[in-house]
């Protein structure tokens, strides 16, 4: 079934309750409109979408098991803009809740098409017994922590947001009965969708400033672009590759194409170091593992790296730089260790940060403060209280300080496991190639992004966003799904 069929066949589904769709709809914008008025042009603007994919998703999600499933995996990451106009009407109190809505409504459905899914698969018996021992083991950790955290109600709403539903999910894909190649391929697709479209805000933005004030500035926090590449990187390199190999996934590939320009416009805006590394790292890998189409992935390097090549070249650390070799000539670069040696030090903003990451984790090696809390322990461990930040700014010293140096180990450990494993899979049997190496490369991505630039799994403060986590899990049940399938053979 083409992208076009599977369209109409939702559009076909929605129409049953067209009369009712509507009503809501209106009734929605016009509690908009009189709440907001003409005060906040672009809040309203987006709504107009929003509201509208929120009814018609909901109602979708009853449709059949197939398109529950997808139709959460591409609404999860959208949920942060429905949250953000909640928060310009002013109705932040209803803003986080519709992720349990969400999941409520999404579970209802696992539970009516129960008879869809293989509960033995995902019991400590079953196929997939050892994660499951790994996900056992990461929940009593994390109840662990959120027993003694500073704030436990906290915690342990992040803890079912981040992590129990995040679990249950990863489960429900893998205890599909027909989880074959066409249907992963189809979670890849509607997921890197979700991805895509929840990156457009921050285009917006950044080109509504390019174009009519000539500045290079971006959305902040959960929308925000340090934020969203985080997430982004994971789904790239199959962006990438099914949008430049039309043969790997024909029936998705124009879809694919469409992401891609989108892609693009997103990385050639953006500034960040981090960024440039890694995005340079995935295109890299993706050449040589599709190596026939060199020339079109050097034609999307050029563009992409002359843009951001440009952005990154003209942050203050650079021009910094450059009128230094203005003044002193070339000596300048010799200077204080050298060009690399100036970089390094230029970029200590992250050190106070680490330095009370490292502290807290001295103090709590084993279980953490808890989800959520470091912006609670920042200034206590010598943060500065006129800029508190919600998180460590690295990937792993996030993980650590909040739920400790054993939950920690077992996580790395688990993934470096299955990557080993995935990395074998794709040795002994060439076939798994397109499925596997782009979640390898994905996922080596974003653990350079982000220990780099900084990046969490999920956002604390509203409006929270779990699509990190999100993009990550469904990512690695993937993977586990096709190394217990070719285990089998």
């Amino acid at each position: 079934m083409t992208f076009i069929e599977e369209m109409k066949g939702y559009v076909d589904y929605l129409k049953k309750y067209k009369f009712l769709i509507i009503a809501l709809y209106v009734l929605i914008e016009i509690a908009i409109f009189l709440k907001i008025g003409t005060t906040n042009i672009f809040t309203f603007a987006s709504s107009f979408f929003v509201t509208l994919f929120v009814i018609c998703s909901m109602f979708l999600m009853f449709k059949d098991f197939e398109t529950n499933l997808i139709v959460y995996l591409a609404g999860v990451p959208l949920i942060p803009l429905s949250l953000y106009i909640l928060a310009r009407l002013g109705l932040k109190f209803i803003g986080t809740p519709i992720y349990f809505i969400y999941f409520a409504i999404f579970i209802i459905n696992v539970y009516k098409n129960r008879n869809e899914i293989d509960l033995f698969k995902v019991s400590v018996k079953g196929k997939y017994k050892g994660l499951i021992f790994v996900y056992i083991i990461l929940i009593v950790l994390a109840l662990i922590s959120t027993i003694f955290s500073y704030n436990r109600l906290e915690s342990l709403k992040l803890m079912f947001m981040v992590l129990i539903s995040m679990i249950l999910l990863s489960l429900t894909i893998l205890s599909y009965k027909k989880l074959d190649r066409m249907f992963i391929e189809k979670i890849i697709t509607y997921l890197a969708i979700g991805v895509t479209i929840s990156s457009i805000p921050d285009i917006v933005v950044a080109i509504f400033n390019l174009v009519f004030r000539g500045v290079n500035q971006h959305l902040y926090g959960a929308l925000g672009s340090n934020f969203m590449l985080g997430y982004t990187i994971i789904v790239l390199p199959y962006i990438l590759m099914f949008s430049v190999n039309k043969d790997i996934l024909p029936r998705y590939n124009w879809v694919y194409k469409i992401l891609m320009v989108i892609q693009i416009v997103n990385l050639s805006t953006q500034k960040s170091r981090g960024i440039l590394v890694a995005v340079a790292f995935c295109i890299i890998l993706v050449t040589i593992l599709d190596i026939k189409n060199y020339k079109k992935y050097l034609f999307i390097s050029l563009i992409i790296f002359a843009c951001l090549g440009y952005n990154v070249s003209h942050r203050w650390e650079f021009n910094e730089i450059k009128e230094e070799i203005e003044i002193k000539g070339s000596e300048a670069l010799l200077d204080n260790g050298g060009l690399i040696g100036r970089f390094i030090e230029q970029a200590k903003s992250r050190r106070p940060i680490w330095n009370v990451a490292l502290a807290i984790i001295f103090d709590h090696p084993y279980f953490g403060v808890g989800l959520g809390q470091f912006k609670n322990f920042y200034v206590t461990y010598g943060g500065s209280p006129k800029k508190i930040y919600m998180d460590a700014h690295n990937i792993i010293f996030d993980i650590a300080t909040e739920v400790g140096l054993i939950f920690t180990a077992v996580f790395f450990i688990s993934i470096l496991i299955l990557v080993i494993k995935s990395i074998i899979c794709c040795v002994k049997n060439r076939r798994y190639i397109q499925i596997l190496c782009p979640a390898i490369i994905g996922i080596m991505t974003l653990f350079i992004y982000g220990n780099i630039t900084g990046q969490a799994f999920f956002t604390s403060t509203y409006p929270i966003s779990i699509t990190p986590a999100f993009v990550f899990v469904v990512i690695i049940s993937i993977m586990v799904k096709v190394i217990k399938h070719k285990e089998r053979e």
